[in-house]
């Protein structure tokens, strides 16, 4: 066999493999393995996690928003417009509040993180009661419980955006605990 043969045999031997790994890296990313690992993940964090009462007057500005509409809403679900007044929009504002709740609650995945702070927690406050978003008042309340140190509707507010993203894996399954804190804030903003 000839050395060109040698060196084609094996540049085609290398293609397959990599292809087929390549074939098997899509076909498990695109496939329930997944998620049901997320999942799997997410309950064995929910054992160790303490999972605070929800909030139902919190739950239920969350399922209502500060609109009237004809039929009631079943969902919460945050409009991407942009707002005349300057104010981000809705759907920006509330995601930085899910962001901020990253530094409270356990979860197998968190996609961005903005730390809380006295004056950011402030400024959010400020930016809600200006606004004429639809969940307005849901904002508020949560908020005003952090104002006063109060971060046990965390989880419950993180959920709820995280539900109205469509999430799948990364659902907040309780607090996390004061050291766990400190170790995400050193990761995250030091």
């Amino acid at each position: 066999m000839s050395s060109f043969t040698k060196v084609a045999l094996w540049t085609l031997s290398a293609v397959i493999v990599i292809a087929i790994i390549a074939g098997g890296i899509i076909a498990f990313n695109f496939s329930g393995v997944k998620d049901s690992i997320g999942n799997a993940l997410d309950r064995s964090v929910a054992d160790e996690a303490e999972m605070p009462e929800e909030d139902e007057e919190l739950a239920a500005l969350a399922n209502s928003g500060s609109k009237e509409s004809e039929e009631a809403k079943e969902a919460f679900e945050v409009s991407d417009e942009k707002t005349g007044d300057g104010l981000p929009s809705e759907r920006q504002f509330a995601d930085s509040i899910h962001h901020m709740t990253h530094q409270k609650v356990k979860a197998t995945q968190k996609w961005g993180h903005l730390e809380i702070t006295d004056e950011r927690i402030e400024q959010k406050y400020e930016t809600a009661k200006k606004s004429d978003y639809e969940y307005r008042e849901f904002y508020m309340a949560a908020l005003e419980d952090w104002m006063e140190g109060d971060f046990s509707n965390a989880v419950q507010v993180h959920n709820t955006i995280w539900n109205e993203r469509d999430g799948t894996i990364g659902k907040a399954r309780g607090l996390m605990s004061p050291e766990e804190e400190m170790d995400y804030k050193i990761r995250h903003f030091d």
